[in-house]
């Protein structure tokens, strides 16, 4: 049995702090949430403040008030091997994450790992694995006091450019059992294995009991679109089954933040015809999306109940 859950990511655009996020999924029919910090390192942001809590609290309280529950996270979107990045902030910016779900009682935390120029897919395995151990150590003492599992990503070449990544299931776990730390898993990405075409039965099957977690969006096999499953060529019977088979205890938690995207989105812009200068449709209404989380909920239960799996 599976219960659905949605990033609050899904309001980003839409939303200026996560407790407004969490309030406009009222009467979506969701009840469990995926807490996104991806989008909190920029100047003046909040999270990297001494109040930086406060935010965090409020959605909580938010969220208690209206009968939600935060069941996993993201990470900030920082990369630990770029040699401009500034560290300082990153790696506060990823503990703060981490103290975060502690105190929101998240036990599974996204973080991705580094990925660098000089390692490339796949001959750079070894030096890869090497230099993410040492980060994932880095943070391996703010996951013991916080009780935080936190979870790999697999991805795909057109986002890497080349650059190495986990790419299968069986290279997260290679990397896992090497490292063996028992809150460090797994969270596969159906849309990311959909660009490389994979079979989404046996790389779930490989991950088996290091599965902690999951991220649910679709695309048409070449772009990271992230749109709602059954809108793009994912195989979701191969995703269900693969699930069932190793007996996933987690939430069928979407990513489908690109329902509706705004005109300059990633990774499409849509057309900007020369001579219009008003451009009312640029971005979609809060109204609407809140419409488009109605349907993802709908689309989430009707793949799950069609194998008797849901719970709501």
């Amino acid at each position: 049995m599976m219960r659905l859950a949605t990033t609050i990511g899904d309001f980003h655009r839409f939303t200026k702090t996560p407790a407004e996020a969490v309030r406009a999924f009222e009467g979506t029919g969701f009840r469990y949430l995926d807490y996104s910090f991806y989008s909190v390192i920029y100047p003046g942001s909040p999270f990297l403040t001494g109040d930086w809590f406060r935010e965090v609290d409020e959605a909580a309280e938010a969220a208690e008030k209206l009968g939600f529950t935060f069941v996993q996270a993201h990470s900030p979107g920082y990369n630990p091997l770029d040699p401009a990045g500034d560290h300082e902030a990153g790696m506060l910016a990823t503990l703060r994450s981490i103290e975060a779900c502690g105190r929101l009682g998240i036990r599974n935390l996204v973080v991705h790992s580094g990925i660098s120029e000089q390692m490339r897919y796949p001959e750079d395995q070894d030096d890869y694995f090497l230099a993410n151990r040492a980060y994932y150590e880095s943070l391996f003492p703010a996951m013991e006091r916080w009780n935080v599992n936190v979870l790999i990503e697999n991805s795909a070449e057109e986002n890497m450019q080349g650059k190495f990544f986990f790419m299968t299931g069986r290279e997260m776990t290679e990397f896992l059992d090497w490292i063996g730390h028992p809150l460090l898993h797994a969270c596969w990405d159906i849309g990311h294995a959909n660009m490389r075409g994979a079979n989404q039965y046996r790389e779930i099957c490989d991950l088996g009991r290091h599965l902690y977690a999951l991220h649910i969006q679709d695309n048409f096999g070449t772009y990271d679109e992230h749109f709602a499953p059954l809108m793009g060529t994912v195989d979701l019977d191969a995703v269900i089954q693969g699930l069932i088979r190793i007996g996933y205890k987690g939430y069928f938690a979407f990513e489908a933040d690109h329902m509706l995207p705004a005109a300059r989105s990633w990774p499409h812009a849509r057309m900007q015809t020369e001579g219009i200068a008003e451009r009312p449709l640029a971005s979609p209404s809060l109204e609407l999306r809140r419409k488009a989380e109605k349907l993802l909920y709908e689309i989430g239960v009707f793949i799950l109940t069609a194998y008797h799996c849901f719970e709501g």
